[in-house]
């Protein structure tokens, strides 16, 4: 099979982020009814994520660059469905959301930038989505007590929980561990310059 040229591959990209946009539009507006509006910003939201997303794929690859289409275009999709009652959820309630899509594209960069998922990534991640969907639980009167409430109560006991188990992680990886689990993998695809960056010349 002919390789297809970068340029083919670029409209063929652009192509298929203006169909998702499209589809995700109409059926956004098919649940909605004809008669419902969908809000300007939440549209124009998702066209600049859709955008800065294309040109992280194409032009400048930066991983913030990544991160930050993925995470525009989700969050105009969740604005949008949200006011398409797709999603049955109040405008204070979007920002849990917003911390639980971060964990998600955190990961999603990862792999975009390493062909792969790294633990330096995916721990972060993970502990990010955790905290999004505490956080929704509060904010969808799940827990019956407010977040400020439940964090004067109980804030103390759990950051003294949390510090003591990190602590506890990293003396038990230096005495019975060279690195850390993840660690060997991170350090073995480290190039000649990246060695002296990372362990100083």
């Amino acid at each position: 099979m002919k390789k297809i040229s970068v340029p083919v591959l670029n409209i063929l990209l652009a192509a298929g982020v203006l169909f998702l946009l499209a589809g995700l539009l109409l059926y956004s507006r098919f649940v909605a009814g004809p008669d419902s509006e969908i809000p300007v910003i939440s549209i124009c939201t998702m066209i600049l994520g859709a955008v800065i997303f294309y040109l992280a794929m194409t032009v400048i690859h930066w991983a913030v660059i990544f991160f930050s289409g993925l995470l525009v275009f989700c969050m105009g999709l969740c604005m949008t469905f949200m006011f398409s009652n797709i999603l049955p959820i109040e405008p204070a309630q979007l920002w849990p959301i917003a911390v639980i899509l971060c964990g998600i594209c955190l990961v999603l960069t990862c792999v975009f930038k390493h062909r792969k998922v790294r633990g330096v990534y995916f721990f972060p991640a993970v502990l990010i989505e955790i905290l999004g969907v505490v956080f929704l639980l509060f904010s969808m009167h799940i827990i019956n007590i407010t977040l400020s409430a439940f964090v004067g109560k109980w804030g103390a006991l759990i950051l003294v929980i949390a510090g003591a188990g990190l602590i506890g992680i990293f003396l038990w990886q230096r005495n019975f561990n060279d690195f850390f689990p993840y660690d060997k993998d991170e350090l073995s695809d480290l190039t000649d310059e990246d060695e002296k960056e990372f362990y100083g010349d």
